[in-house]
C-alpha cells in the first residue's frame, strides 16, 4: 500500500510525490515527517542529479490538514510537536546538496506553498492557485517558512504575500521571482525537465559545492562553518571535473562529466 509520500527515481531524476489526492494533498503530521526523509533519501543517492516535488492528482498541496490541526490545538504538547516537525521539514529540505524543483499545479496554499518555497526552484502552472492564507485561520507561518520566503522574494514581497493572506496573482509570482518559470498546465513537466537537464549539463561536484556554499550563507553567522566557505572552491579546482571542464572549454566542445 502506498504511503502519503511516494519516493521514486527515473534515471537521474528523483521524485517526491505527495499522495493524499482525496484531500488535495493537504499536509498532515505524517507527511511533514516523511517529506524531508524522502528528500534526504534521494539526495544521498549519487545517481540522483535533481529532485522533483509534485502532488498526485493535480494539486501540489492545499495547505495543512485543518481537521488534524484542530485536534492537536487541544493539546499544548502536540501543538509544539507539530510546529517543530514543520520547521524541521523546511530546515532539512534546504540543507540537501541536490537541486530541488517544485512542480506547482492546482492548489499550493499555506503549508503547500511553503514547501514549494523551500525548494530551489518552482515551475508553476498558469492555472495554479498559490497563496498563504494562514492568518485568516488565526495562524502564523512557521518561523523557518517565513525566513525562506523572505530569502526567496525579499521583505517587501514576503510582507505582501504573508500579511494580506490573499491568493497571489501570477504576475506577482513572476515579478517577485517566486516562480522560476510559468508553464501551461499540460507542459509543466516538460519545462521542469528542461530546467533539470540544464542543471545536469554542469559538473555534479560544482553543483554540490555551490549548494553547500549557498547553505552556509543562509546559516546564521554564529552557526556558519567558515572552513566550508574557504575549501569548497578549492575542492572543485583540485578535482577531475574541473580539468575536464577546462579542457573542453579550450577545445570548444561539451564537457563529459561522470557521477
Amino acid at each position: 500500500m502506498e504511503g502519503s509520500v511516494i519516493v521514486t527515481r527515473e534515471g537521474p531524476i528523483g521524485w517526491v510525490i505527495f499522495n493524499r489526492p482525496h484531500v488535495k494533498n493537504a499536509f498532515n503530521l505524517e507527511m511533514w515527517r516523511q517529506v524531508p526523509k524522502a528528500v534526504d533519501q534521494l539526495a544521498t543517492d549519487p545517481n540522483t542529479r535533481v529532485i522533483f516535488l509534485r502532488g498526485k492528482g493535480g494539486h501540489f498541496g492545499a495547505g495543512a490538514d485543518i481537521k488534524e490541526l484542530l485536534e492537536y490545538a487541544q493539546d499544548p504538547i502536540m501543538a509544539e510537536t507539530y510546529a517543530d516537525t514543520v520547521n524541521q521539514c523546511f530546515s532539512r529540505m534546504t540543507r540537501v546538496e541536490t537541486p530541488t524543483i517544485a512542480l506547482v499545479e492546482g492548489y499550493a496554499l499555506g503549508g503547500g506553498a511553503m514547501v514549494a518555497t523551500a525548494a530551489d526552484m518552482r515551475v508553476v502552472s498558469d492555472k495554479a492557485v498559490v497563496g498563504i492564507p494562514l492568518p485568516r485561520l488565526g495562524l502564523a507561518v512557521e518561523p523557518l517558512g517565513i525566513k525562506h520566503l523572505m530569502e526567496s522574494v525579499g521583505l517587501a514581497w514576503a510582507s505582501k504575500f504573508l500579511l494580506t493572506a490573499a491568493p497571489i496573482p501570477m504576475k506577482e509570482l513572476e515579478a517577485s521571482g517566486w516562480a522560476s518559470a510559468v508553464a501551461e498546465e499540460e507542459k509543466i513537466e516538460e519545462i521542469a525537465l528542461s530546467l533539470a537537464y540544464e542543471i545536469m549539463q554542469n559538473s555534479p561536484v560544482a553543483i554540490r559545492m555551490t549548494k553547500r556554499i549557498m547553505g552556509q550563507w543562509l546559516t546564521p553567522p554564529h552557526l556558519r562553518n567558515e572552513e566550508i566557505l574557504r575549501e569548497a572552491f578549492a575542492q572543485c579546482m583540485k578535482g577531475e571535473e574541473f580539468k575536464e571542464g577546462a579542457k573542453a572549454f579550450l577545445e570548444k566542445r561539451r564537457p563529459s562529466f561522470s557521477l
